[in-house]
């Protein structure tokens, strides 16, 4: 079996499945006239009650968390604190990058606000909690509220100095736990980053999301490409030639960023294939 035949039988199987859970479900209508009251109720509360059924649902409730749990290594530097605690930090600036990448903007997309604010033992509290816009059902949703809490004096030489920073870092280290509530740089909470393994892929990750090549313009580019060319394929062998003009490396570089654009560019395959298949058969037919 050639590569194409291989890629292009799964592709048929994971595209059979697909179908299967795709296709719209039509029911027969009929016009109310005629109609008792009674029927003409139970006619709406029937259409009622399918409207409601035929909104979305969301299958994958880790949606969100998977989304958003991976981090990026460039954005992350070991510390040490007093006592010899040892842990992972995390750039502020690339949590916010990361929510605005699924999100929007912030104060459009998503956001934060302060809940309450306290001083204790020399330290400032601030209690936040983080909204977003749900990109699938566009409704509002909010985090749980999060403490976070910063010294409000320094020693710096030997002297006690007041930190201006104080109240900005509080609510920095507030929204951060806000945010691991929906999974964002849940991996280094984890413990998954002491796993060098794992850190390797993180790192080969972010490098393929980085590549201009991968980037969703270049993507759609490189899709409508392969349908150009597969249009133009006569018989199997043209199919294989397609494939092994690097189509292959490509769509598992792609894979690796947009998992959807690679079934649909490897389902193109099986779809071409079943069309030369089934004129061949009919040509056959016909020479018989």
């Amino acid at each position: 079996m050639s590569k194409t035949d291989a890629l292009v039988a799964d592709a048929e199987t994971a595209g059979s499945s697909v179908t299967e859970t795709s296709q719209p479900v039509t029911q027969a209508t009929s016009p109310t006239e005629g109609k008792s009251d009674d029927d003409s109720r139970d006619s709406q509360g029937s259409k009622s009650a399918d409207s409601k059924s035929a909104e979305p649902q969301r299958i994958d409730t880790m949606f969100l968390w998977n989304r958003l749990k991976r981090t990026d290594p460039k954005a992350t530097k070991p510390f040490t604190r007093a006592g010899g605690f040892r842990g992972t930090q995390i750039d502020p600036t690339w949590r916010f990058q990361m929510m605005t990448e699924v999100f929007g903007p912030i104060g459009k997309g998503w956001g934060y606000e302060q809940v309450d604010w306290t001083i204790a033992e020399r330290m400032i509290f601030i209690c936040a909690r983080v909204w977003y816009i749900d990109p699938e059902t566009e409704k509002k949703c909010f985090t749980g509220p999060q403490w976070g809490g910063t010294e409000m004096v320094r020693r710096r030489n030997g002297m006690e100095m007041p930190d201006d920073e104080c109240f900005k870092m509080s609510m920095t280290d507030a929204v951060g736990k806000c945010l691991l509530q929906i999974g964002l740089a849940a991996d280094v909470y984890m413990g998954q980053f002491d796993d060098s393994k794992y850190r390797e892929e993180s790192e080969a990750f972010y490098a393929a999301k980085s590549n201009p090549d991968l980037q969703p313009a270049a993507v759609e580019a490189f899709e409508s490409e392969v349908k150009r060319r597969l249009g133009a394929c006569l018989d199997l062998d043209d199919l294989e030639e397609v494939w092994r003009s690097g189509v292959g490396t490509r769509l598992r570089e792609i894979g690796s960023v947009d998992r959807a654009a690679q079934h649909r560019i490897t389902g193109l395959f099986a779809q071409k294939k079943a069309e030369i298949l089934k004129r061949e058969d009919e040509e056959g037919r016909e020479a018989a």
